[in-house]
C-alpha cells in the first residue's frame, strides 16, 4: 500500500547570516502521524517548524504539504493550525470569540461557526468557559483554548511549538495526556516541537532528534531510546553512565574494552567496527545495571564498588556506587528490597553486554 504523505522536507536549508541553522533536512511525515522535533535550544527545531508554517522561507530545498510545493506560499494558504508557546489569545474577546476568530476570517456562516465552536470546546472539555475571558482561565485552560482555536478550522496539519513549556509540572502532565487523547480521537497530522524528552517519548509516533541543524536520528520512541544511532542521541535521551577506555579486541559482535581505570568489560558492537587500541566511550543506562550484595548469579560485566548514596524516588531507588570506573548510578525497582542499600555497603555492579553501548571517542 502506498503511504500518504502530508509533509515532505527535501534537502531543506536555512541560514541567518553566516550561521547555518538547518542543514540538509530530509523528512517524510505520513498522514495521521504525530512527529516530535526533539533537541536542545538552538538546534533548529523551531526554525524548521516555522518554515513548514510559512513564517520563514527556506534558503534551499523543497517543502511539500499534501504533495504540493509550498515554497513561497503564504501561511494562510497552507491549511494548518498553529499552537505557540505563549497562548496568544485576544484578551478583549471571550473564549467563544477567540475560537471563532479564524472561522470569521474564512467567512464561514454564523450557524456553522456556533456549531463548530461548540463542538471543538467539547473536544477539549471546556464548553462551560465559552463566555469567559482569557484572564479568567488557568494556564492549562488557556492552552487548551489555543489548541481548540487551531482545531476549529479543521486543518490537515497541526503544528505545536513547545505548547507546554510555560506550565507547571502537574499541568504539563495533564495537558500532555489531553494532546495525546485529542490526536487519537481526531487523527490530524501533528508536528510537535519540544526540548523535553519525556514529552517526545510519550506523545510521538516517531521522533526526529536534531543537533546543530542536522538530523541525528528518526525513529519510534522505542528505537530512539533503545537503539540510539549516535552518541548524541544516547546521551540526550534519558540518563546514562559513561566510562572511557580502549578496545582490546573485536570478535564478531563482541567488543572487549580495557577501561582507563584497569577493569575490563565486554559489549555488543551493534554492527560497528572497532580497531584494537581505539579510544571509546562506554555507556550503560542505570536501569540496566544491577547490585549484587551476596555474590549471586554473574552477568557479563562486574565491577566491585561501595554504595555512596541512595535516593528513594517512589517507584524506584537510585544508588550511586563508587567503582574503579568511577561513580555509577544504579536504578533499582521498588520491589528489590532497597532498604538494605545503605551507604558504605560493599556491592558488585553488574550488567549485560547487550545493554552496553560503545561509541568511538574523539580525541581532544
Amino acid at each position: 500500500m502506498t503511504k500518504k504523505l502530508d509533509v515532505e522536507l527535501l534537502h531543506i536549508q536555512k541560514s541567518f547570516g553566516a550561521n547555518v541553522v538547518v542543514d540538509d533536512f530530509n523528512l517524510e511525515v505520513e498522514q495521521g502521524e504525530c512527529i516530535s522535533f526533539l533537541g536542545p535550544s538552538g538546534c533548529g527545531k523551531t526554525t524548521t517548524l516555522n518554515m513548514i508554517a510559512g513564517f520563514l522561507e527556506p534558503d534551499g530545498g523543497e517543502l511539500r504539504i499534501k504533495g504540493k510545493r509550498m515554497n513561497g506560499v503564504p501561511s494562510n494558504k497552507r491549511d494548518l493550525g498553529m499552537v505557540f508557546q505563549t497562548y496568544s489569545l485576544f484578551p478583549h474577546m471571550t473564549v467563544e470569540q477567540n475560537v471563532a476568530y479564524g472561522l470569521k476570517l474564512r467567512k464561514v456562516p454564523k450557524p456553522q461557526i456556533r456549531e463548530r465552536v461548540q463542538r471543538v470546546l467539547e473536544i477539549v472539555k471546556l464548553p462551560h468557559v465559552a463566555d469567559r475571558y482569557p484572564k479568567q482561565l488557568s494556564g492549562g485552560q488557556r492552552q487548551r483554548i489555543a489548541i481548540a482555536r487551531a482545531l476549529v478550522t479543521e486543518p490537515s496539519l497541526l503544528l505545536l511549538d513547545e505548547p507546554l513549556s510555560n506550565l507547571d509540572a502537574k499541568l504539563r502532565e495533564e495537558l500532555r495526556d489531553e494532546i495525546k487523547r485529542l490526536h487519537q480521537e481526531i487523527g490530524v497530522t501533528t508536528i510537535f516541537v519540544t526540548h523535553d524528552q519525556e514529552e517526545a517519548l510519550y506523545l510521538s509516533d516517531r521522533i526526529v532528534v536534531i543537533s546543530h541543524g542536522k538530523i541525528e536520528q528518526i525513529g519510534t520512541p522505542w528505537e530512539i531510546y533503545n537503539q540510539p544511532a549516535t552518541e548524541f542521541v544516547h546521551t540526550f535521551i534519558g540518563k546514562s553512565n559513561q566510562m572511557s577506555g580502549k578496545v582490546q579486541s573485536h570478535n564478531g559482535q563482541t567488543v572487549t574494552i580495557a577501561l582507563d581505570q584497569g577493569d575490563v568489560v565486554v559489549a555488543n558492537a551493534r554492527g560497528k567496527a572497532f580497531a584494537a587500541n581505539e579510544s571509546v566511550s562506554v555507556y550503560v543506562r542505570p536501569e540496566k545495571m544491577f547490585l549484587d550484595l551476596e555474590g549471586g548469579a554473574a552477568r557479563d560485566n562486574r565491577l566491585q564498588g561501595t554504595v555512596q548514596l541512595t535516593s528513594f524516588l517512589g517507584s524506584f531507588t537510585e544508588c550511586v556506587v563508587n567503582t574503579g570506573a568511577g561513580n555509577l548510578s544504579v536504578r533499582l525497582s521498588a520491589t528489590e528490597g532497597n532498604r538494605s542499600m545503605e551507604a558504605g555497603r560493599q556491592a558488585i555492579v553488574q550488567w549485560e553486554a547487550d545493554d552496553t553501548f560503545v561509541f568511538a571517542r574523539k580525541e581532544s
